[in-house]
């Protein structure tokens, strides 16, 4: 949930996001609308990465350009108890996903009932592709409260384009059965997960919004999908902005500091912790749980920090805010009813609303650290090749790795 229109979905689907419909959201409403840096209460959400490897490479993600550069492993169960030790006396849902595939973790039955018997919700995100019948009788049966597949295509050739890596048929299997079992232990009064169908879907300016095609819904109808969530693809903080292959939805005309800070944190399956969910690469890292808690960091100064640059509106100071989508918001109806209500909130010498430098405009993106390095023509060159794109069917020169860039915001 980052933007307006985001936020009012997020109160329509209340079903969904019933970890969040709690009375600390007004108090995150409030001081993200008022602008505070320090704030008086624990982060809501975190994003906790079981492992950053991935399965797939699909172009509207950082994973096709090896973002990760390297920074690959799996968490320690030790330390995932620890951090949930910590957060389940404030933490309103824990999301079990952020750079990689949540499955591939060969614990993760051991992670999913050290949860559940904290009383802590947990949502997994899959794109689906090991989804067998023991994996989907685990996340039943071993604590899920929410699960979300991203399946992005209701045929093999817009799937297998979007998924690059996967099967179509093979995938599609999968799903189906998952929603199956999830039917038969409804049928039978077990507890099951909220089961949301994401897919992503090709940018159209001419269109309103993202919406399911009729006869995707076709292939699962009488299957227990809870909530179909279309979504354009995001540029990833820029990092994806212009890639070569899918094209990412434009920035909005309207600036606004983003609401994760004010809501979530986004742990690495080493402990390090990021400012944020789009952070591949580690442009931003603001802390360590194996060193600090989660309070310390919550409010610590690389966390204060980002959110006075974003309030103060010099988001460009921050390297994976610079070229960041998610500070730009589309002109809209619950755009203009947000902003009227804010504006009795928030003090007015803080920028917000349209400005004279407005949203980076094509070619003019300010990219994070990493993505600079190999510049916008590498970066979409590398998506290309990770994808077998060949303009005028020649392959795409590989363009050489360069060294992670870190900056620590302490």
């Amino acid at each position: 949930m980052n933007t307006v229109d985001q936020a009012i979905k997020l109160v329509r689907n209340w079903r969904r996001h019933q970890a969040v419909i709690h009375p600390r959201t007004a108090r995150f409403l409030y001081h993200w609308m008022r602008g505070s840096t320090t704030l008086p209460y624990p982060p809501l959400k975190l994003h906790l990465e079981p492992t950053s490897v991935c399965n797939l490479r699909c172009p509207m993600c950082p994973q096709a350009i090896d973002a990760v550069k390297g920074d690959t492993g799996y968490i320690n169960v030790d330390l995932y108890k620890k951090i949930v030790d910590e957060a389940k006396d404030f933490a309103l849902e824990i999301n079990l996903f952020f750079r990689g595939e949540p499955l591939l973790h060969k614990q993760m039955s051991e992670i999913l009932r050290y949860g559940r018997d904290n009383r802590v919700r947990l949502h997994v995100n899959t794109n689906a592709t090991i989804l067998r019948e023991q994996q989907s009788r685990m996340l039943i049966e071993d604590g899920a409260s929410k699960v979300t597949i991203s399946f992005d295509g209701p045929d093999k050739e817009h799937y297998e384009k979007m998924r690059k890596g996967a099967k179509y048929e093979r995938t599609l299997e999968n799903v189906r059965g998952f929603l199956s079992l999830v039917a038969e232990y409804r049928r039978n009064g077990w507890p099951t997960p909220y089961t949301v169908m994401q897919v992503i879907l090709p940018y159209d300016p001419e269109s309103p919004g993202p919406n399911v095609p009729d006869h995707m819904k076709a292939i699962f109808e009488g299957l227990p999908v809870d909530e179909w969530d279309p979504l354009w693809p995001h540029g990833w903080a820029g990092v994806m902005q212009e890639n070569g292959t899918i094209q990412a939805q434009p920035y909005g005309e309207n600036y606004h500091p983003c609401n994760w800070l004010w809501k979530s944190l986004a742990i690495y399956w080493d402990g390090r912790v990021a400012s944020c969910c789009a952070d591949f690469s580690g442009d931003q890292v603001i802390g360590d749980v194996k060193t600090q808690s989660l309070r310390e960091i919550w409010n610590g100064p690389g966390m204060v920090k980002l959110r006075t640059m974003q309030v103060e509106g010099r988001q460009k100071d921050a390297p994976l805010c610079s070229g960041c989508d998610a500070v730009w918001q589309k002109d809209s109806t619950a755009w203009s009813a947000f902003s009227a209500i804010e504006s009795r909130i928030r003090p007015a010498d803080m920028p917000v609303g349209k400005r004279k430098d407005g949203a980076p405009r094509p070619g003019e993106i300010v990219l994070s650290p990493v993505a600079a390095d190999v510049g916008v023509e590498g970066q979409a060159a590398l998506a290309a090749a990770a994808n077998g794109y060949m303009p005028n069917g020649k392959p795409v020169r590989p363009i050489m790795d360069q060294p992670p860039v870190t900056t620590a915001l302490n």
